[in-house]
């Protein structure tokens, strides 16, 4: 069991495919943390991955998440205090080809899908900000310049978009490794990194190098809180995690994981030895990330790391447009497989609060019906969203007297 109650909710349909979920029971722990005033924020970071199937005009998520972008560029008082994290494989099923391809217009609507979160006007003139993270997919499941050409096509439009007012980008650049570094205010930084990248990378040089630029990244972060950013998760609890045979329904899966033959996946060789070097990174730097957030699997998790060097607190936010299963694990606060994105509240006494949103399994889209009849299933399905699970990741500033400034 893990230093917190954990909620979970298990998938009923647990498939070697690993894409199918049923409705299951859910078991509620800690109550819930109340939404702050916006007087009392000072910065929102919104956190949906693998949403690259996803249409604005379907996707009651994504049709909440843009107003929630909305509502908080509206009301915090300074610019670009709304962040968007879109964690990788935003464009299904190969990223985003070329304009002479015949998908060419159904990959643009896809991303654009995602753009639109963030085009509402006082998300424009208030700068919200958008960033895109690089999934496997995005990368066109491939290695090399061909997989980079996607990627560029994919920041190509992100470059229109942004030519319209919407703050949007890739991060890192096409090809880049990272990290790329942002700080949300001053004294918390997001550090993204295109784990395919490493992933993919061709000798052992290249990625000890990536490493040293990591350890760099986080000395220079200093006493900063640091939210790390990647498609490929940490750890998981889902069909990509860390799997053992007895788990139900993974009994392939399992024999894949140990074999090493999908790359893709925690345990395989090149993951395994992006985890060790991680690890390294942290303990020789003696500064563990607040957070280390992704996507892949498609379910919501909150996780205590499986590694004294690892971060403080595991995310995954990856159930954009699909839903796999998850599997019990000890070090899993919260787990659902429902549609629904999370966000990280910056609040002015230094707190920072964890919200998971969450759909009902039956709702991830509307039907395309007559657009009256799509429309009023929107309402319905968007009113139906609901705060899963919450949680203070970081205290509020202490006071003279605490006797324990870290509020745990």
């Amino acid at each position: 069991m893990s230093r917190r109650r954990r909620t979970f909710v298990l998938a009923s349909a647990l498939v070697a495919g690993a894409c199918a979920t049923g409705p299951a029971p859910e078991f509620h722990g800690t109550p819930p943390l109340d939404f702050p005033e916006p007087d009392a924020v000072d910065a929102v970071v919104f956190l949906i991955g693998d949403a690259g199937v996803a249409r604005s005009e379907s996707s009651p998520v994504l049709r909440r998440l843009g107003a929630e972008v909305e509502y908080w560029s509206q009301r915090l008082e300074r610019d670009s205090a709304v962040t968007v994290v879109f964690l990788g494989d935003n464009v299904y099923p190969v990223g985003v080809r070329d304009r002479s391809h015949r998908e060419f217009p159904t990959d643009s609507a896809r991303l654009w899908s995602q753009v639109s979160t963030l085009a509402g006007p006082s998300a424009r003139q208030r700068g919200a900000v958008g960033l895109f993270l690089a999934g496997n997919h995005d990368w066109g499941n491939t290695t090399g310049e061909a997989g980079v050409a996607r990627l560029r096509n994919q920041s190509h439009l992100l470059d229109a978009a942004r030519a319209q007012g919407i703050g949007v980008s890739m991060v890192p650049a096409p090809g880049e490794a990272g990290p790329w570094v942002r700080d949300v205010r001053s004294n918390v930084r997001l550090m993204a990194l295109d784990t395919h990248w490493f992933l993919q990378a061709p000798d052992a040089v290249t990625r000890t190098d990536f490493f040293a630029e990591v350890r760099q990244a986080l000395e220079d972060a200093e006493d900063r809180h640091v939210i790390m950013l990647a498609h490929h998760p940490y750890q998981s609890a889902g069909p990509h995690g860390l799997l053992s045979p007895g788990d139900e329904g993974f009994g392939i899966l399992y024999l894949l994981h140990r074999s090493g033959t999908l790359v893709q996946d925690l345990n395989s060789p090149v993951y395994r030895d992006f985890r060790g070097r991680l690890d390294g990174a942290l303990r020789s730097v003696g500064k563990r990330p607040l957070v280390f957030a992704a996507g892949h699997d498609h379910s919501l998790q909150v996780l205590d790391p499986d590694s004294d060097d690892g971060p403080e607190t595991v995310l995954v936010s990856g159930s954009g447009s699909k839903l796999t299963p998850l599997t019990d694990a000890d070090n899993l606060r919260y787990g659902a497989s429902r549609p629904g994105y999370m966000s990280l509240v910056f609040r002015r006494n230094e707190a920072v609060d964890l919200y998971v949103m969450a759909a009902p399994t039956d709702r991830p889209a509307c039907p395309d019906t007559s657009a009256e009849a799509r429309e009023a299933c929107m309402g319905e399905a968007v009113a139906a969203l609901e705060l899963v699970y919450s949680e203070r990741l970081a205290p509020e500033a202490s006071l003279p007297g605490d006797d324990d400034p870290r509020g745990r």
